[in-house]
């Protein structure tokens, strides 16, 4: 389904603006300067290649920074090892020079830079040969007197210093004059190279496209991924055959796949363009979520959804949508579809959500969802509302947010594992019942985890109980708990929790808050799996705090206690299920919210 999406979206692209679109067998390619060669081959001056943007810094002040620009270059080599382009753009194949400790050397441990450099020379030069425009002789002429060895000093290299190792080049014979890959003559001798190579490799066997539905001839290999996170940095592959484990039928490589060379490489190269737009994808964890609807001009669906899952948004009008959506989620309902209109997106749009994680040099594909947009928003919508556990909240709980809170805070290293985060994204895109685990581990993290005497809120806090509320209300089925502590739910569990509250704020006024060690840290883990081997104790310990306490405190929290307890049939329950837990931490949660909302009120 992803390939055929991806395929399917580059032809909405194409169709936008064919002034853009970029020919076959090319790439856009960030270039950070142009070299500028004089008609005779030498390197006259080196110029910055870039455009200003204007950012935002934390505290919201606007600042221009400069960007490298692109340039459209023939299609970058995928082959590992040294292999040079058309029209390089690597410092070490260009100049065959290291730069260390402030001094150019062609000399490593490996010898890289002298190989590198040898290939581009053999490669250049022998494409180049007969190509007579000024911009194609002067790049022949510089490759032929370039010596690394003898550019050591070369002072144009010099003014760029550290700066050279980590740029990208191009060629020109001068600002507003020709740039080498615009060069005509360079153009068509390269597409007709590409052509023959076409046909030499056209020996691969042709059959009907799993994604096109025409006959057309297969792919062997399939074209990679660049920079994607977390994977090898010369590539990832989304489709692969490497071993005779995975092969069938006789068919070798990615001829298994049956995926055309065209759809090959329509899907790689829309994959790579995703994966380089701030629009559309973001990482959570370990997974990388792509996004895009299929439309021509998608920016205000993704920029929509960007912020629903965490990226920051200058835009106005992506903040107003936010606003919305949260005060639809404070509503405690999934907004109809006039609701959804007025958030002025195109809902009825087919919406693809992919999450991908790295495994080595393959791309793994954790899950695709498909859907109208409004539909998907629909869901979010009640996602906030389920997760939403105090009146005042006005902003969404993020996935990233979800996830730190279902690991150790004392462990940077810990990470959500990909197959739980698919079940969480999955249950909110689809308005499903969130995954057993998702409630497992918020429980568990809150019976042993501990604050800290700077943060608080480290046990429980408002996410945490939050994610327990909303997998018991979909599990349940049912609005099993308000946004504040509801006097008539009576399940023994709950009333629990908030009894526990009770007892830990006494034991807090008795003391003055002056106390190393309290009952929460003590006996909370014991209470919310074993009621009845605690509370006793608890109970006793409370009547000895109370005596520290004036009349009138002690005659509110003994009417306190005695409505709490009125629901308990006479006992406390023995153990508490996994649910039952649940309940406890959210009436301890809520109950506590009570006794120090009444006590600031006061």
């Amino acid at each position: 389904m992803l390939i055929k999406a991806l395929c399917e979206y580059a032809d909405k692209q194409a169709a936008k603006d064919d002034s853009k679109k970029i020919p076959d067998g090319f790439a856009e390619q960030e270039i950070d300067y142009r070299i500028v060669l004089s008609e005779n081959g030498d390197m006259k001056e080196i110029i910055p290649f870039n455009e200003k943007k204007i950012i935002k810094d934390k505290k919201g002040n606007e600042k221009f920074i400069e960007v490298p620009r692109k340039a459209c270059l023939p299609a970058r080599t995928q082959k590992p090892g040294i292999d040079s382009n058309y029209i390089e753009h690597r410092p070490l194949y260009i100049f065959g020079l290291n730069y260390e400790d402030g001094v150019f050397t062609p000399d490593d441990r490996t010898g890289k830079a002298r190989k590198s450099h040898k290939a581009f020379v053999e490669h250049e030069l022998e494409f180049f040969d007969g190509l007579d425009s000024q911009i194609c002789t002067a790049y022949r002429k510089f490759i032929e007197k370039w010596v690394p060895e003898n550019e050591t000093e070369n002072d144009v290299l010099k003014q760029l210093g550290k700066e050279y190792q980590k740029a990208y080049f191009g060629f020109t014979l001068g600002v507003g004059m020709a740039d080498l890959e615009a060069d005509e003559q360079f153009i068509e001798k390269y597409q007709k190279s590409r052509s023959q190579k076409e046909d030499e490799n056209s020996n691969s066997e042709i059959s009907v496209c799993g994604i096109l539905g025409e006959k057309l001839p297969q792919a062997r290999l399939h074209d990679k991924i660049m920079r994607f996170p977390g994977g090898q940095a010369s590539g990832c592959q989304l489709v692969c055959m490497n071993d005779t484990a995975f092969e069938s039928y006789g068919k070798t490589q990615s001829f298994n796949s049956n995926v055309s060379e065209a759809a090959m490489k329509k899907y790689t190269a829309t994959l790579n363009k995703l994966l380089a737009s701030p629009e559309h994808h973001v990482s959570i964890g370990d997974m990388v979520i792509v996004y895009f609807a299929m439309k021509n001009d998608d920016l205000a669906e993704c920029s929509l959804f960007s912020a629903l899952l965490g990226m920051s948004s200058d835009d106005e009008k992506t903040t107003l949508q936010i606003s919305t959506i949260m005060s639809y989620a404070k509503g405690g309902y999934s907004a109809d579809k006039s609701s959804i209109d007025k958030l002025e997106t195109d809902n009825d749009v087919t919406f693809y959500i992919a999450g991908l994680t790295a495994n080595s040099s393959r791309i793994c594909q954790k899950f695709i969802y498909r859907d109208k947009f409004g539909n998907m928003l629909k869901n979010l919508i009640r996602h906030q509302s389920d997760l939403n556990i105090s009146e005042d909240n006005t902003r969404p709980v993020y996935f990233n947010r979800i996830a730190k809170e279902l690991v150790s805070p004392k462990s940077s290293n810990d990470k959500v594992p990909p197959p739980l985060m698919t079940g969480i994204m999955l249950a909110a895109f689809n308005g499903a019942k969130y995954p057993d685990a998702m409630l497992s581990t918020a429980v568990r993290r809150v019976k042993t985890d501990s604050d800290e005497e700077k943060n608080q809120f480290i046990k429980l806090n408002d996410t945490r109980a939050g994610i327990i509320k909303a997998c018991l209300n979909r599990k349940n089925n049912k609005e099993e708990f308000t946004l504040a502590w509801n006097d008539e739910n009576k399940n023994p569990a709950y009333l629990c929790g908030g009894l526990f509250a009770v007892y830990e704020k006494i034991q807090q006024e008795s003391s003055g808050g002056n106390l190393n060690r309290t009952i929460k840290d003590a006996y909370f883990a014991s209470a919310c799996s074993r009621p009845a081997s605690v509370f006793p104790k608890l109970a006793k310990l409370s009547q000895n705090h109370m005596r520290k306490l004036g009349d009138g405190k002690q005659i509110y929290y003994d009417r306190l206690i005695g409505s709490v307890c009125d629901g308990f049939d006479g006992e406390y329950p023995q153990t508490l299920s996994l649910d039952d837990q649940g309940r406890f931490i959210i009436g301890y949660y809520q109950m506590n919210k009570k006794l120090y909302t009444s006590e600031k009120s006061e």
